[in-house]
């Protein structure tokens, strides 16, 4: 992950921005990888997605979801409003 912070100096307040960006192409290469595994593999441990950090926190920002957390996989509730969000927003990193 790659962060800035600009910050424009000589007016009153100062003007600043910041932004924080991640290269997601391994993640969906990985997911494309889980799609045909699932095609070809075993069926005892499906993957539902991967998800890279910089996704992990815009769905923190927007929808109050970490993904991080300890407890999150265990919050029914949670996990089904995620699969729902990955499913509607970020399809193609889908493992199945």
């Amino acid at each position: 992950m790659t962060g800035t912070f600009e910050y424009e100096s000589g007016t009153v307040g100062g003007e600043h921005t910041w932004s924080v960006s991640q290269d997601v192409t391994p993640f969906i290469e990985q997911a494309k990888i889980d799609r045909e595994l699932q095609k070809t593999g075993p069926n005892s441990m499906k993957k539902f997605a991967t998800v890279p950090d910089i996704v992990a926190i815009d769905i923190k920002d927007k929808w109050g979801l970490d993904l991080h957390s300890p407890t999150f996989m265990h919050d029914k509730d949670s996990l089904a409003k995620f699969m729902i969000i990955i499913r509607q927003e970020y399809p193609y990193l889908l493992s199945t």
